[in-house]
């Protein structure tokens, strides 16, 4: 008996280092890029507490009137060019993303109770616009010169999102052997752009996936493929609206 339980013992130390002792991280830099967020402070949207890089726009903001309920300051679309200050900017629909009358001029959309329709708004020769679809982004920031640049398209394209500096965390489950941070490789018709993507509404468990997205010379995106990498158990039975 004694023989059974320490075979068990020793079953469980395995999987858990096959789990996690053999898990290699590599890591790589982060572009030194940033778009310019200055013109959309101080114009009635205002940081949400909890919420890193998020204001909500309130009765008076011009960016309101433009149908921007919120905006959010993502820095690693500063990879554009021309390098307009560009912030995301997200329309609520008061209906749920099962009902409501989706516009077809997003460039993506997702929510629960309620729909959410992401776009971007520029800042440029002192007026604002609204970029509501990825033929206009297209319109404005192609072709797709450089690495950076195809960064902000592909972070540009759905909720997906860079990681840099990532570290082995013993209260994640991981369902790979290998974890690399966001990277750019170049190839014949563009780059090849690694992200990730964690999806933000409904019931867990919440597995974070690592995503590759194409974009080509010309401003093309498109998601090539993508698989799972880790999740936080602690979420399992989380949902979220």
């Amino acid at each position: 008996m004694k023989k059974i339980i320490v075979i068990q013992i020793i079953a469980i130390f395995l999987l858990a280092s096959c789990q996690f002792g053999s898990l290699k991280i590599i890591n790589h830099e982060k572009p030194n890029i940033q778009t310019d967020f200055s013109p959309f402070k101080n114009i009635g949207c205002n940081e949400s507490h909890g919420y890193e890089n998020w204001y909500r726009c309130e009765e008076g903001s011009p960016l309101l009137d433009l149908g921007c309920n919120s905006i959010e300051n993502m820095p690693l679309l500063g990879g554009l060019t021309p390098g307009y200050p560009t912030a995301a900017c997200t329309l609520e629909i008061d209906e749920t993303v099962w009902t409501a009358d989706i516009p077809t001029d997003c460039i993506y959309n997702d929510g629960g109770f309620i729909t959410l329709c992401h776009r971007f708004v520029i800042y440029k020769e002192g007026k604002y616009q609204v970029v509501k679809t990825m033929d206009d982004f297209r319109k404005l920031f192609a072709p797709v010169d450089s690495p950076d640049e195809a960064l902000s398209f592909a972070l540009a394209f759905s909720d997906y999102f860079a990681s840099y500096g990532q570290t082995k965390r013993d209260d994640y489950v991981y369902s790979v052997k290998e974890l690399e941070d966001t990277f750019v490789e170049t190839d014949a018709i563009g780059y090849l752009v690694h992200v990730f993507y964690t999806r933000t509404f409904g019931c867990g468990p919440f597995e974070t996936n690592a995503v590759e997205i194409k974009v080509t010379y010309n401003g093309n995106v498109e998601e090539i493929s993508r698989h799972p990498v880790y999740r936080d158990p602690s979420e399992d039975n989380m949902c979220a609206d």
